[in-house]
């Protein structure tokens, strides 16, 4: 009777263990699985932004029907530049990248900044080469403000741009974007610290004894525009204030292009 008591509890263990054994390996293969599909996904994404890098494009922005809306689109290194951007006022407006006319077949980007003139999105996750529309488009009202027909023929002044926000140094308060199109500079929603002698000056890495000097600026005004003709605009990277009289760097913007 004992024999056959042990004979049954040495069956039963063994049926455990291999269920579990296969519960493991059941729940390994899983694991493998779902590491199997992340990396999928990593090799994708790495995959459309290398896609991406390549891409190029430019739009310039035009109302649709009563509505009023201008500038530039462009999309480059992963980015969505809107620069000279102006547009009607509406209770919810949206960047999209859309495939003909239909904003069905699109991809939001982010809301807008209804007073910026200069604005920067990041679309690295989105696949660039699907779309030849940027449009301006109202979620509440479901209307098309305004769009542009994406064209890979970039102008110099395209591939030249280059944007960057203002930050204080110091105890001193600067905002704005400074932006480089072309042979232009501009500064726009621009604020700073009152100054004896302010002026504006292209840097590398905000080194003003390499910079150059562009212009003494107005301190009152937000919107300015400066001529960058003859300046090799390459060679630098940050668009400092400095005070010349006191020697003094009053804010910086950092250019990314």
């Amino acid at each position: 009777m004992m024999k056959i008591k042990t004979a049954i509890l040495t069956v039963a263990l063994g049926s455990t263990l291999v269920l579990a054994a296969c519960g493991g390996a059941d729940s390994s293969s899983k694991d493998d699985k779902m590491d199997d599909t992340k990396s999928a996904m990593t090799d994708k994404k790495d995959s459309m932004m290398k896609a991406n890098q390549k891409v190029s494009m430019m739009a310039t922005l035009s109302g649709e029907g009563a509505h009023k809306v201008s500038g530039k689109a462009t999309i480059k290194d992963n980015k969505l530049m809107l620069t000279d951007f102006v547009t009607d006022e509406g209770p919810d407006l949206h960047v999209y990248l859309a495939k003909g006319n239909d904003v069905k077949d699109g991809v939001e980007v982010s809301k807008i900044d209804l007073k910026e003139m200069s604005q920067t999105f990041d679309v690295s996750d989105k696949d660039l080469t699907k779309y030849d529309t940027v449009m301006i488009y109202c979620e509440k009202a479901h209307e098309v403000f305004g769009k542009g027909a994406l064209s890979d023929k970039m102008d110099d002044t395209a591939m030249a741009m280059m944007t960057g926000n203002f930050a204080g140094v110091g105890q001193h308060k600067v905002s704005g974007t400074a932006t480089i199109d072309g042979d232009d500079l501009k500064l726009m929603n621009f604020k700073t610290d009152e100054g004896p002698d302010l002026h504006v000056y292209l840097t590398k890495d905000g080194d003003i004894k390499t910079g150059k000097e562009i212009s003494k600026i107005d301190l009152k005004a937000a919107e300015q525009n400066f001529s960058l003709a003859g300046v090799e605009t390459a060679d630098y990277n940050t668009v400092v204030i400095y005070c010349e009289k006191a020697h003094e760097a009053f804010g910086q913007a950092p250019l990314n292009s």
